[in-house]
């Protein structure tokens, strides 16, 4: 693959990126974990690894997003999940040394920081604590799962379209609640996160476009309404 070098609301990133990672931690750790990092940019549509790779690095999201994706049994994409800046992925196959199970691929253009198996090992052997901070970080993984699979259960099809697009509007833009902000998701992306048809989901997003919520683009979609999709103000 070529590269160029340079659960509605607990997905939410609890790193800010690989340095809050490292904080309170010396200089010499700092350093080190730096030296041994990579930094690639990966174009919209680009993978970063596919389903029986080899599983020998962790990511972390420094700006972008990614869908994490698996085929179901009839061959059809399932969206495990998508990351965006500050989230790691990719780590399960690889602490556990097996092909991967899943599949990367950028939603936008993304950049990403690589920490190879070895590197990372080294580095925990080095500095315990960081163990810490990594099972944290699966566990919070777990959870978010677990609350997306009850989401799917419990929820109708149009609270969890809501629910997914606030999810995935920016951290940054509840700054400025009533900025429009676009989500560069295609409906089918969108349908195959919620675990529900691109028909049913296409009907949810054409009647928040006739609320004025959103608006459907090429590609991605407008939320031309952000606190009122929050909120979920929204008449029919």
């Amino acid at each position: 693959m070529s590269s160029t070098e340079v659960a509605y609301g607990l997905s939410r990133v609890w790193f800010t990126g690989p340095h809050e990672l490292l904080q309170g931690m010396t200089q010499e750790a700092v350093h080190r974990f730096n030296a041994m990092t990579r930094k690639t940019k990966r174009r919209r549509g680009e993978w970063v690894f596919v389903l029986g790779d080899p599983a020998d690095s962790i990511y972390f999201v420094q700006k972008g997003r990614l869908k994490i994706t698996a085929l179901s049994e009839d061959g059809h994409e399932v969206v495990h999940e998508i990351v965006g800046p500050g989230e790691i992925f990719g780590h399960a196959s690889t602490i556990l040394g097996i092909p991967r199970t899943t599949s990367a691929q950028a939603l936008e253009a993304s950049l990403i920081c690589e920490i190879r198996r070895t590197d990372l090992e080294s580095l925990l052997r080095a500095y315990p604590e960081l163990s810490l901070r990594l099972l944290k970080s699966v566990g919070l993984r777990l959870k978010k799962a677990e609350a997306q699979l009850l989401n799917v259960i419990c929820h109708d099809v149009s609270t969890r379209v809501r629910g997914a697009l606030a999810d995935l509007i920016p951290f940054e833009s509840e700054l400025q609640p009533d900025q429009p902000v676009e989500i560069k998701i295609t409906q089918q992306d969108l349908a195959n996160l919620i675990g529900a048809s691109r028909q049913k989901t296409w009907e949810v997003l054409k009647e928040l476009e006739d609320s004025s919520v959103l608006r459907l683009m090429y590609g991605s979609i407008l939320v031309t309404a952000p606190q009122k999709l929050r909120n979920g103000h929204v008449s029919y």
